[in-house]
C-alpha cells in the first residue's frame, strides 16, 4: 500500500521530471544511441548484452547497459558482475523511490534515440525512468498504464520470459519498422 504523502510525492515528481521529447516510432537507420535497462537479478543479463551488442554494432548505434538493483543487502548472495557505476542501487534512491539527483543529472546528460526497459518490474523507480529519460522511442516490457512506452513487449508466461527472449523480439520489431 502506499501512503498518500508518499503517492502525492510521487506523482509531482513524475510530472517535474518528464521528459518533454517527442516520442514516437523510430527505425533503425535512423538511430545513433540506446539505452537498454536491465534487472541485476536476471540470470541471463549477460546474454542479452552480447546479443544487444551484436544487434546494434553493425548499424552503428552506440549502446549504453544500465543495471537496476533495489534488493536489501542481506538479499544479494554475492557480486553480480555488474559495472557499480552503471547500476541503480537501493542507496542512489530517496525516500519515496526516485532516483536522488546525481544519478538524474547522469542520466538526463544523454539524449537518447532508443530506450529499451528488460526489467519486467512495475515499481516506482521504473515507471519514473521510464517518463524521465529523454528518448525519442520507448519500449517496454510491462503493459502498464502509468509507464511511458511506444512499444510494449509482453510474453503469455512471464515465469519463463528471460531478458534474452524478450531482446529477440524486439529486435525482430525494431528491423521491420521502417
Amino acid at each position: 500500500m502506499v501512503f498518500p504523502l508518499t503517492y502525492i510525492f510521487r506523482k509531482k515528481g513524475l510530472k517535474k521530471y518528464a521528459s518533454h521529447i517527442q516520442t514516437g516510432m523510430v527505425p533503425l537507420s535512423a538511430m545513433r544511441s540506446a539505452f537498454i535497462l536491465l534487472d541485476a537479478e536476471d540470470k541471463d543479463k549477460d546474454g542479452c548484452i552480447s546479443s544487444a551488442g551484436r544487434f546494434f554494432r553493425p548499424y552503428g548505434i552506440k549502446t549504453t547497459f544500465f543495471h537496476i538493483d533495489t534488493r536489501r543487502r542481506w538479499e544479494k548472495k554475492g557480486s553480480d558482475g555488474s559495472d557499480p557505476a552503471m547500476t541503480m542501487e537501493r542507496k542512489d534512491l530517496n525516500w519515496y523511490g526516485r532516483p536522488v539527483k546525481k544519478l538524474l543529472q547522469a542520466l538526463g546528460a544523454a539524449e537518447y534515440d532508443l530506450y529499451i526497459d528488460l526489467t519486467s518490474r512495475e515499481d516506482y523507480t521504473v515507471v519514473f525512468l521510464s517518463h524521465m529519460m529523454p528518448a525519442k522511442f520507448k519500449i517496454g516490457c510491462v503493459n502498464r498504464k502509468d509507464i511511458m512506452a511506444n512499444l510494449t513487449v509482453t510474453a503469455a508466461d512471464s515465469s519463463a520470459v528471460t531478458s534474452s527472449m524478450l531482446f529477440k523480439e524486439i529486435s525482430a520489431m525494431l528491423v521491420s519498422i521502417k
